[in-house]
């Protein structure tokens, strides 16, 4: 299993001469009393003129020994079928993504993490081994109401006020992040 880890981020798609991309990611992180969840959309394309196959490395933003993931989902929404999962640990998991010629496709990633200090993250600086910026990002974090977040990694463009929630959301074009983003908070 490590060797597979090791091999992947020694070699990511780019260097194995695919012409695979991952260029778009739609976001929404909630932050509730004992975890964090994360509910995403990631968008792939092939722009080869051959079929492709890689396998991509999903980090959790794992803050602590006492932190673990208590629930996980993957679906390729494009084919509306689960991808096979060849490896996890603690820290994320390996799938196969396939894509045909000259083909986009999209994936929904999902889980939620206890919460064992103040602070959870969520990682963005993976996507410098794709070797190119996101043509585009959204993200959101939704927020009880109790939490006072104390400092962001990036600042919100924007903050909605709802009757329980605040909603805090982020537009980014062409995105290459150099830190991964972080919510500190209280109660």
């Amino acid at each position: 299993m490590k060797t597979i880890f090791l091999i992947f981020l020694l070699f990511p798609p780019y260097l194995l001469g695919q012409d695979l991309t991952f260029y778009k990611e739609d976001i929404t992180f909630t932050l509730g009393t004992n975890h964090f969840t994360v509910d995403g959309l990631y968008w792939f394309a092939n722009r080869a003129n051959k079929s492709c196959e890689s396998l991509i490395y999903y980090p959790y933003g794992i803050n602590s020994t006492t932190e673990n993931v208590d629930s996980m989902e993957i679906t390729n929404v494009s084919e509306n079928s689960i991808p096979k999962i060849v490896g996890k640990d603690k820290n994320g998991f390996l799938f196969l993504l396939r894509l045909l010629a000259n083909d986009t496709i999209v994936y929904h990633i999902k889980y939620m993490q206890n919460i064992a200090s103040d602070s959870v993250r969520y990682i963005l600086t993976s996507t410098q081994q794709w070797n190119r910026a996101l043509e585009y990002a959204d993200y959101k974090l939704i927020v009880d109401k109790k939490f006072i977040i104390t400092k962001f990694s990036y600042k919100p463009d924007t903050v909605n006020n709802m009757e329980n929630a605040k909603i805090y959301s982020w537009t980014k074009t062409n995105f290459m992040p150099y830190f991964d983003m972080v919510f500190h908070f209280g109660k």
